[in-house]
């Protein structure tokens, strides 16, 4: 059986040392790592910590940073479980903040930022589709950049419209010989989004640990859970990313009770690996 809350080894001394030190460009690994390894009850006081021994700029240069973006996404979660007697809103004010800066930035050479209708804008849209919710974010081009969903029903044999196969090919055309117009969420949860809902994704990636992971997804809510989940792509304004970043939660509605939690960075790229949880695994999470 997994452990559904992972246990605290070298978190915690992690945490601190990050959170008393002051270093001019901040480690996202080693901040990642250290939420991941501290027990879940212990994660919203070290987030806290974190972010405490951090000044604004020191906040905006992680956002920046590769593996930035998955670093404030780790304490902001852990900041949204964190009891009222921590008083965790300032923190992640500021973690919202470096967020958006992040957002504005540009990648890679993306264009840079613009006013609300210039090259940097951004949109977001909000579906809800049967039980689910899924807000994209996508720029001026249509892009995606991100996708937050709450998944609870999944829809099978449900066919694809002429449009959206046609979105998938336009998708796939932006991308490299070998691409597929792969969904961020899966067809099976969101049915037609369109080009929203899509990118340029190498077709064994999309085929092989993506389908593995949303098959992983799917079998969370057949046993009963909700999951929530955050896709990001990187670079933004891009036609291509090259990583695609997820983090996601499962949740046993009865009680609110967080089972199991994942957060992993794929390439976009052939041989992408994903250790799956078993169903046998998840009736009695």
């Amino acid at each position: 059986m997994f452990d559904a809350v992972r246990p605290c080894t070298s978190g915690a001394a992690d945490a601190a040392a990050i959170a008393s030190s002051t270093p001019s460009t901040p480690d996202a690994r080693a901040i990642a790592q250290s939420l991941r390894e501290a027990a879940f009850v212990e994660r919203p006081a070290l987030a806290r910590a974190i972010v405490d021994g951090m000044d604004d700029a020191q906040l905006d240069a992680l956002a920046r940073q590769d593996g930035g973006g998955d670093a404030l996404a780790a304490l902001d979660a852990a900041l949204a479980d964190a009891p009222a007697t921590l008083d965790a809103a300032p923190q992640r004010e500021r973690l919202a903040a470096a967020r958006r800066e992040d957002d504005r930035a540009p990648h890679d050479g993306a264009a840079a930022p613009g006013n609300a209708t210039g090259p940097g804008a951004t949109t977001r849209t909000t579906e809800h589709i049967g039980d689910n919710t899924v807000t994209w974010t996508n720029d001026s081009q249509g892009r995606p950049i991100r996708a937050e969903a709450d998944l609870s029903e999944v829809f099978d044999g449900i066919d694809r419209s002429s449009a959206e196969t046609r979105a998938q090919r336009e998708s796939a055309e932006r991308g490299i010989e070998g691409d597929q117009g792969g969904h961020l969420i899966a067809h099976r949860f969101v049915k037609d989004q369109g080009l929203k809902n899509l990118f340029p994704q190498n077709g064994n990636f999309n085929t092989s640990a993506y389908k593995k992971l949303e098959n992983e997804w799917a079998d969370w809510i057949d046993s009963g859970k909700e999951v929530h989940v955050t896709v990001q792509l990187t670079p933004q304004r891009q036609d291509r990313p090259d990583r695609v970043r997820v983090a996601y939660e499962v949740v046993d509605p009865a009680d609110g009770r967080v089972v199991y939690d994942q957060r992993v960075t794929f390439r976009n790229e052939a041989g992408q690996q994903f250790e799956r949880v078993p169903r046998s695994e998840m009736t009695n999470a």
